[in-house]
């Protein structure tokens, strides 16, 4: 039995060098039908991760009167960095499973747990630069800056929207990851723009109906995004070719 490597989508040294292009309508169409075919799966680990964060905090913030507000803050900081990051990459690996036509269970949530130092790293850097960037603003233009540190933070999650497949399934290190997607966004940031304020107006229609279409937003954005991934970075699977006789595995096509 022979293992053959191959990528499934974009070519993601193309992507870096010549660029790419989305069709957006194609795009919401696609991940709407990914969504419909893999629903419950997606939809249940989400849950799952509201369920663990909110667990945490509830946990941790039995007494909320005990913590003075930088023990909050310190929490936040603890839950952010160690808790959220392997579960929302497991959410987004997901969508870039679906996006290749693989199917997922609930439990693949937690398969990134163990790249957790990696995700962290990533998390916390972005953390600093956000932040550092955010009270110079402040700092050097005031109340204009506070609204500028706004527009920034919203631009600087755009551009890092890929880091944490880049890690899991590129297996890249946590500071080339933040470059490659911050690369690959800006080589086509008009677009990308695009894409998030569509994205958005959708996060406020499913809003309206007292939160209740946040059930088919949240599959929704994260199928689209593993997509989007496919389609600038490409996605390695292996397949297992088998000799006559043989009888392959039930894994025998892995991402």
């Amino acid at each position: 039995m022979n293992k053959k490597h191959f990528v499934l989508g974009g070519d993601i040294k193309k992507s870096l060098t010549e660029g790419y292009r989305f069709d957006l309508k194609s795009l919401f169409k696609d991940a709407f039908v990914i969504t419909r075919k893999h629903y419950f799966p997606l939809i249940t680990a989400c849950l799952f991760t509201i369920i663990i964060l909110a667990g945490s905090y509830s946990l941790i913030l039995k007494d909320p009167a005990s913590f003075d507000e930088t023990g909050t803050m310190l929490i936040n900081y603890v839950i952010a960095l160690l808790i959220a990051p392997p579960l929302l990459t497991g959410l987004q690996m997901m969508g870039v499973n679906h996006a290749i036509g693989l199917k997922s269970k609930s439990i693949d949530l937690f398969n990134y747990v163990k790249i957790i130092v990696k995700l962290s790293l990533a998390t916390m850097i972005i953390s600093l630069i956000t932040n550092i960037i955010s009270v110079v603003l402040v700092q050097v233009m005031g109340d204009w800056g506070l609204g500028l540190s706004v527009v920034v933070l919203l631009y600087l999650n755009m551009t890092f929207c890929l880091v944490y497949p880049l890690i899991a399934e590129k297996k890249m290190p946590p500071q080339m990851a933040l470059r490659v997607s911050f690369k690959l966004v800006n080589k086509n940031l008009a677009q990308f723009t695009i894409l998030f304020i569509l994205l958005a107006l959708l996060f406020v229609a499913a809003l309206i109906p007292s939160g209740l279409g946040m059930f088919l937003f949240v599959p929704f954005y994260f199928n689209l995004m593993g997509i989007v991934y496919r389609q600038t970075c490409g996605v390695g699977v292996v397949a297992m070719e088998t000799s006559e006789g043989d009888q392959p595995p039930s894994d025998a096509f892995d991402a």
